[in-house]
């Protein structure tokens, strides 16, 4: 445990006497973000779109009703691993790989399949009636009913965000695993497509994973990935993975180790001179041969990088006033409206600790820091009922301007008095 001890001399209750206190920083847990050092390089860092520029400090209750909290009030959402899961996959080809017959590997029955422009406006026309398919070789029929065939304008009706110029059909429960091949004559041979292929009663279930959903420039990304089909775990004959930047102008690598692990040594910003605003995703393509059947899976998975502009700098003491109130040290590489959130924990008449409040600060801070307040209102520690010793917990910064999250602690400071 690293301590940061401050000895003030302040008024607790009008009138009171002097009391010493002491404030500890708790040591970092698996999961926490927090940059060791702030970037030397801002060029790349978008300006502040901040329009408030006075300082703030609310508090609430852990009691208080939901409709009655303030705007945007509420606990601190806990950190949840982001993952996806895939029982689908897509392949890019031409009107010529259409016409000539594009293969499908299944695994269940039940498969949708989707045939779409790759670009707006194509002028692509897709006829159910020239729809051609085969099954393991064996021809197939087309025609499962008006429900089971879709356009593009009747799956946007539906509310799919699909491009217009779409074709959709559904399998039936009869075609099980094997090899669908799909033939479509007269698109335009050099015209781009996708096929998109979707099993929802495949048993195989691709699965990708991160700590996290925030990173710094920087950091270290490292990926957990499986394939399995609820009962067992198998590896990867072919694993290709790249990062893209969020508007998708540029692409990392992402290394595959033998045991199919998945990681970047650091993880990278767009290009300085297009810095774009939206998460960056991780997209992985994998198949693998099973039993002499063939399996793909595509994943997708959103993250925030963000550059290192920001942390808190171990300095603390406690705010003026009678209720409870830390004032926390904050160095900045870039001015901003900085902003600062945490839940606060005192200890029950049992010794144990219980959620008191919630508290969110924000304030305009120039290049190279200085300090944001956290307080409780004081009657709303009296009605607690709660005491020394406190604990702050899920303590955020954040950038408001740039929508950047910039250190977050699980367990964060304990406050003896």
């Amino acid at each position: 445990m690293r301590y940061t001890k401050t000895l003030i001399a302040s008024c607790l209750v009008a009138g009171s006497s002097l009391a010493m206190a002491e404030i500890q920083w708790l040591d970092s847990q698996p999961g926490d973000l927090r940059a060791d050092r702030l970037t030397s390089d801002t060029r790349a860092v978008p300006a502040s779109m901040h329009q408030e520029s006075a300082a703030i400090n609310f508090s609430w209750s852990a009691d208080e009703p939901p409709a009655t909290r303030r705007p945007g009030a509420g606990p601190t959402e806990t950190a949840t691993t982001p993952t996806v899961e895939s029982r689908q996959y897509w392949l890019d080809v031409t009107g010529a790989d259409l016409a000539g017959g594009v293969e499908l590997p299944l695994t269940a029955p039940g498969a949708v399949i989707r045939i779409s422009a790759l670009d707006s406006d194509s002028g692509l026309e897709l006829d159910p009636d020239k729809l051609v398919l085969e099954f393991d070789g064996r021809p197939v029929s087309a025609d499962f009913g008006p429900a089971q065939i879709s356009s593009g304008a009747d799956l946007r009706r539906e509310g799919m965000p699909v491009p217009e110029d779409t074709l959709a059909f559904r399998l039936s429960d009869r075609i099980g695993a094997g090899t669908l091949t799909v033939r479509h004559e007269g698109v335009r041979g050099s015209l781009p497509l996708v096929v998109h292929v979707h099993e929802p009663e495949s048993e195989w279930v691709a699965r990708l994973a991160l700590e996290r959903h925030n990173y710094l420039a920087g950091q270290p990304l490292d990926f957990e990935f499986s394939l399995g089909d609820g009962r067992q775990t198998i590896g990867a004959d072919s694993i290709q993975a790249v990062l893209a930047s969020p508007d998708a102008r540029q692409t990392w690598p992402i290394s595959t180790g033998r045991d199919n692990s998945l990681a970047m040594a650091a993880a990278p910003l767009a290009d300085i001179d297009r810095p774009a605003p939206g998460l960056y995703e991780a997209h992985v393509y994998v198949e693998s041969e099973y039993r002499g059947q063939t399996i793909r899976r595509d994943l997708r998975l959103a993250l925030n990088i963000a550059p290192a502009i920001a942390h808190f700098s171990g300095e603390v003491e406690h705010g003026r006033g009678d209720g409870l109130a830390l004032v926390l040290g904050v160095d900045s590489a870039v001015s901003g409206r900085y902003q600062v959130n945490a839940e606060v924990m005192g200890t029950n008449e049992r010794g144990e600790l219980e959620l008191l409040g919630f508290v969110q600060s924000a304030s305009v801070l120039e290049a190279g820091g200085g300090q944001i307040e956290l307080a409780l209102d004081s009657d709303m520690l009296r009605a607690s009922g709660l005491r020394a010793p406190f604990e702050v917990r899920n303590l955020q910064l954040l950038d408001q301007g740039r929508m950047f999250l910039l250190e977050e602690r699980e367990q964060a400071l304990r406050i003896m008095r």
